[in-house]
């Protein structure tokens, strides 16, 4: 991809942790995230070489290594900006007995030269209803209504949207509802596939 080529960065990478989901019984889990054995943040430097002066980058990650990834994106020249959260509404599993019910997921919000929000200024807690297991065969979905919040709020009107882990397509589906261009990767044939259909879904929607 050429230097400077789009306008913002909405993405939910692995984390390295190996995740698998527990929310569904042994036999019905899903296969565990490709690349998620370690920490996967050498992209970053990419990402910020792609990334426009005066674009910005949502990265999701975990509240266990979130401090790692904090320090990895300001080593690849981000500026850090906020630590936001999503309110899932409803919450996981986790330790039932010894850990708080877990209901809420972490992003961090940096920027790469100067930044400013194409519109209202959004705030750091965003509450959407995460989506049901049984209705995505990708075990970390996000809600496509939390996607477009955040790619409404760091990208300009008929900007370019990159997300270099595409996963079930939600940043793709929700840059196809706001008229956005969308680019993204995935190394998953199978995620490739659901991916391409469901951004593909959402972008005849648009024009139906």
């Amino acid at each position: 991809m050429p230097d400077g080529s789009v306008d913002s960065i909405v993405t939910d990478p692995p984390y390295g942790m190996s995740f698998q989901s527990q929310r569904v019984p042994a036999e019905r889990r899903k296969a565990k995230i490709a690349g998620d054995g370690k920490p996967f943040i050498w992209w970053l430097a990419e990402a910020h070489r792609v990334l426009r002066d005066g674009g910005a980058m949502v990265c999701f990650t975990d509240w266990r290594n979130q401090e790692t990834w904090r320090i990895a994106i300001e080593c690849a020249g981000f500026d850090i900006r906020s630590h936001c959260v999503w309110d899932r509404v409803g919450h996981g599993m986790g330790d039932l007995s010894a850990a708080f019910a877990p209901r809420h997921d972490v992003f961090w919000f940096a920027t790469k030269g100067k930044f400013k929000f194409p519109g209202k200024r959004p705030v750091s807690v965003l509450r959407h209803q995460r989506p049901a297991s049984h209705h995505s065969p990708h075990p970390t979905r996000k809600p496509v209504e939390l996607m477009l919040d955040l790619v409404r709020a760091v990208t300009p009107s008929g900007g370019v949207v990159f997300d270099p882990f595409v996963g079930s397509g939600s940043t793709g589906e929700a840059a196809a509802i706001g008229g956005y261009a969308f680019k993204g990767c995935e190394l998953s044939p199978e995620y490739f596939d659901l991916a391409k259909a469901n951004i593909e879904q959402a972008r005849q929607a648009q024009v139906a």
